[in-house]
C-alpha cells in the first residue's frame, strides 16, 4: 500500500471536487505535477470514485 503526502491528498482532493473523472493527459500531467505515477492518480480517483458513491 502507498501512502501520499498531505499535498499530495489535498491536490487529488480540490481535483476530485471539481473533475470526478480525468483524461488520459490530464491524469499524465497531474501525475508528473505531483511526483506520483499515471498508475497511482488513477488507481486514488478510482477508489475516491467509489467512497464517493457509497456516500451519496
Amino acid at each position: 500500500m502507498t501512502s501520499f503526502s498531505r499535498s499530495q491528498v489535498l491536490e487529488l482532493e480540490r481535483r476530485f471536487l471539481r473533475q470526478k473523472y480525468l483524461a488520459s493527459a490530464e491524469r499524465a500531467a497531474l501525475a508528473k505535477a505531483l511526483r506520483m505515477t499515471d498508475a497511482q492518480v488513477k488507481t486514488w480517483f478510482q477508489n475516491r470514485r467509489t467512497k464517493w458513491r457509497r456516500q451519496t
